[in-house]
């Protein structure tokens, strides 16, 4: 073979490579109808994409940014066969799209590019920073990002948004008052591979924060407070109408060390329930028995059956389980209303509460709680 084919052939390897590499992802069309529309004639141009995992499942997702006028879109797309489905999407607008760049002295957004400094792949005008990571617990990808706004009189910031499978799990918009924010316009953020965890404002000591993911949700690792975070849920045999099944609930204490911790499940659906004779813990209080209500501020009758735990002693990142036998007596949706609370000082903590951004739903003792549902067969 002569010098000139062993030195083109490699250079011709990588064309081929990247041409390969480019039909992997989801076509401009495709984009723009899955983000606007079958009839919309709005163009879309492809800022980036990446092939990763975004779900359970090993088949690879892609994940793409875009912009079309005002607009910026995060969007997601699974491989079926030789085309894509589109999955989910985030889209984020702005009054003036440009180049902005963060200026560190003036701890402030200012137009216009860094010299010598190139966007990354996943990097937009309105949506300024992509981080593809791990929650804990899961084994597959969720998507951060930092996204500009602009809102008067606090002018441009940048603000974090978390996603998992297309469900926001975390929202900086809830610290838009934070002093730290309006001082220096961004609220910066870190994801930590060891801890599976995100931190804001990593480099101050004063304001930096950890958040955890607990199955659910971002929630502040604060001192002296669990995070009962889902592990599993297994149901053995499956549900079947008139039938007993065992369920297994496994919870892991990802925030702290606390002395008592109280769990809570409420049974919304047509069921019966018992618990196992040898059960520790456990308490069943069956429909009518007499429960707190903390909107009433009052004892009511219990209009569905209630199971609570209490946890003495939970240490940091230890499992507890929470086992039941479960009977469904009509084919409807069932589903398990969840939530947890423990005592600082003289008052009582919930977790999820009103900063939640998760779907909630309230039980019959006015908490917020996390709906789990389950399938019959």
């Amino acid at each position: 073979m002569s010098h000139y084919l062993r030195g083109i052939l490699p250079f011709v390897s990588l064309i081929l490579f990247l041409n390969c590499q480019g039909s992997e992802v989801p076509g401009d069309d495709l984009i723009a109808r899955s983000l606007y529309g079958e009839n919309s004639e709005q163009v879309v141009r492809v800022i980036g994409s990446k092939v990763i995992n975004l779900d359970e499942t090993p088949d690879l997702e892609a994940i793409v940014l875009s912009q079309a006028g005002q607009t910026e879109a995060i969007s997601a797309y699974k491989k079926e066969g030789s085309t894509w489905k589109f999955l989910w999407k985030q889209e984020f607008n702005q009054l003036t799209l440009g180049s902005f760049h963060y200026d560190l002295k003036k701890l402030s957004w200012e137009s216009g590019t860094i010299p010598g400094k190139e966007k990354k792949i996943l990097e937009g005008d309105c949506i300024r920073r992509v981080v593809l990571a791990e929650l804990a617990g899961d084994s597959f990808n969720s998507v951060f990002v930092e996204v500009l706004s602009e809102e008067p009189p606090m002018g441009l910031f940048s603000i974090p948004f978390g996603y998992r499978k297309g469900v926001k799990i975390l929202d900086g918009l809830q610290l838009k008052e934070h002093e730290e924010l309006v001082r220096t316009k961004r609220l910066e953020f870190e994801y930590s591979p060891k801890e599976k965890s995100v931190r804001i404002f990593p480099t101050n000591p004063n304001y930096s924060q950890e958040f955890i993911f607990n199955g659910w949700e971002m929630i502040p690792n604060l001192p002296m407070q669990p995070v009962p975070s889902l592990v599993s849920l297994e149901i053995e045999p499956k549900l079947e109408i008139g039938k007993e099944s065992k369920v297994t609930l496994q919870l892991k204490n990802r925030g702290n060390y606390t002395t008592v911790t109280y769990l809570s499940l409420s049974f919304p659906g047509d069921s019966k329930i018992r618990l196992d004779e040898n059960a520790k813990g456990l308490r069943l209080y069956n429909k009518g028995a007499t429960v707190y209500n903390i909107v009433q501020n009052k004892q009511i009758s219990s209009s569905q059956m209630l199971l609570e735990a209490t946890k003495e002693g939970w240490a940091s990142n230890y499992k507890y389980g929470i086992s039941f036998y479960y009977i469904p007596m009509k084919k409807e949706d069932q589903k398990f209303l969840f939530r947890s609370s423990f005592k600082f000082y003289k008052e009582i903590v919930s977790i999820p509460n009103r900063f939640s951004i998760n779907k909630v739903e309230i039980d019959q003792q006015g908490f917020p709680t996390y709906p789990m549902l389950l399938e019959i067969k």
